[in-house]
């Protein structure tokens, strides 16, 4: 073939997903199976050098595809759909087909600076969904509780139930949690990184290896930013706007907001770090923030 790299868009959905190559153009349609995924990757062979394979989040569809292509040792990257749709605006793109999508997504990993997933084990698999579960039992239990408060009689018994095998659940959850860390040697290895930190715990150490694998790998800017705990500037011409914190991953950055929590109490040092920038005139909330970056910063130095 003429060319030497290819970009391959992958756009996927329940049941297909389309598949765009750049820069030969080329388009194909696959059955979102194992035999569909068998078929895609045939296909691949005669494309001797992929420089990436771009994907994005899409509920849960996409899992068959990224476990197989990682098993692969193709060069997968995951990217934030979000950031995606803007590009294709940017590019004047407003047409919105499964096809178009999969040009887009080849065409984002053309142009932009994207780096590729590292390998990720059956373990880490294991422990994402377990992580997921327990997010999903925890806002099911909140939304019971707030249920209960306004009814009575018979109705109030049933949610009392329910809240009972719910709490049941996800305390099976933490249970497996445990199991698969004592399962995967390095895996738990990782996992004592955070536990070393005062204010974290086994939930918060789980929550941070399924959700930021990226932690030891970035630098401590972009680690925090990746988290949306670094400020940002907002300047233009003479104006020196307020520096906010924006983006960035919500559920890491609840899971940490806990352990900060925690730290100001029983650690000395964030203690005093925190107790240090009220003094100095910020806001408790700011101050809080500003811990939260501090651990993430040496939590990515440890790992």
């Amino acid at each position: 073939m003429a060319y030497t790299s290819f970009f391959v868009g992958i756009d996927i959905s329940k049941s297909s997903f389309d598949v765009c190559i750049l820069p030969e153009g080329q388009c194909r349609s696959f059955a979102n199976n194992s035999e569909g995924i068998a078929d895609f990757l045939a296909f691949l062979d005669s494309y001797n050098q992929i420089e990436r394979l771009i994907l994005e989040p899409t509920g849960g569809y996409e899992r068959m595809v990224e476990t197989a292509l990682q098993a692969s040792g193709l060069p997968l990257a995951k990217v934030n759909a979000g950031q995606v749709r803007q590009f294709a605006r940017a590019c004047g793109q407003l047409a919105k087909t499964d096809r178009v999508d999969a040009f887009i997504l080849a065409d984002y990993g053309r142009r932009m600076p994207i780096r590729p997933q590292a390998p990720v084990s059956a373990g880490s698999r294991s422990l994402k969904q377990l992580v997921q579960r327990y997010r999903q039992l925890s806002h099911m239990i909140v939304q019971e509780k707030n249920r209960k408060e306004k009814l009575v009689g018979k109705v109030k018994i049933w949610i009392e139930e329910t809240l009972q095998f719910l709490q049941t659940q996800r305390e099976n959850v933490v249970k497996d949690m445990e199991h698969c860390l004592s399962a995967d040697c390095q895996l738990a290895r990782k996992a004592e990184v955070p536990m070393s930190v005062k204010g974290i715990g086994l939930k918060t150490a789980c929550f941070l290896l399924a959700g930021l694998p990226e932690l030891g790998v970035l630098n401590k800017g972009q680690i925090a930013k990746l988290i949306g705990v670094a400020p940002l500037n907002r300047d233009s011409g003479q104006m020196r706007g307020k520096r906010m914190i924006a983006g960035g991953r919500r559920p890491i950055r609840n899971a940490l907001y806990l352990a900060a929590l925690s730290a100001i109490r029983f650690d000395p040092t964030m203690k005093a770090f925190y107790e240090k920038l009220k003094s100095n005139g910020k806001p408790g909330k700011v101050a809080l923030v500003a811990v939260m970056r501090k651990m993430a910063i040496i939590l990515n130095a440890k790992m």
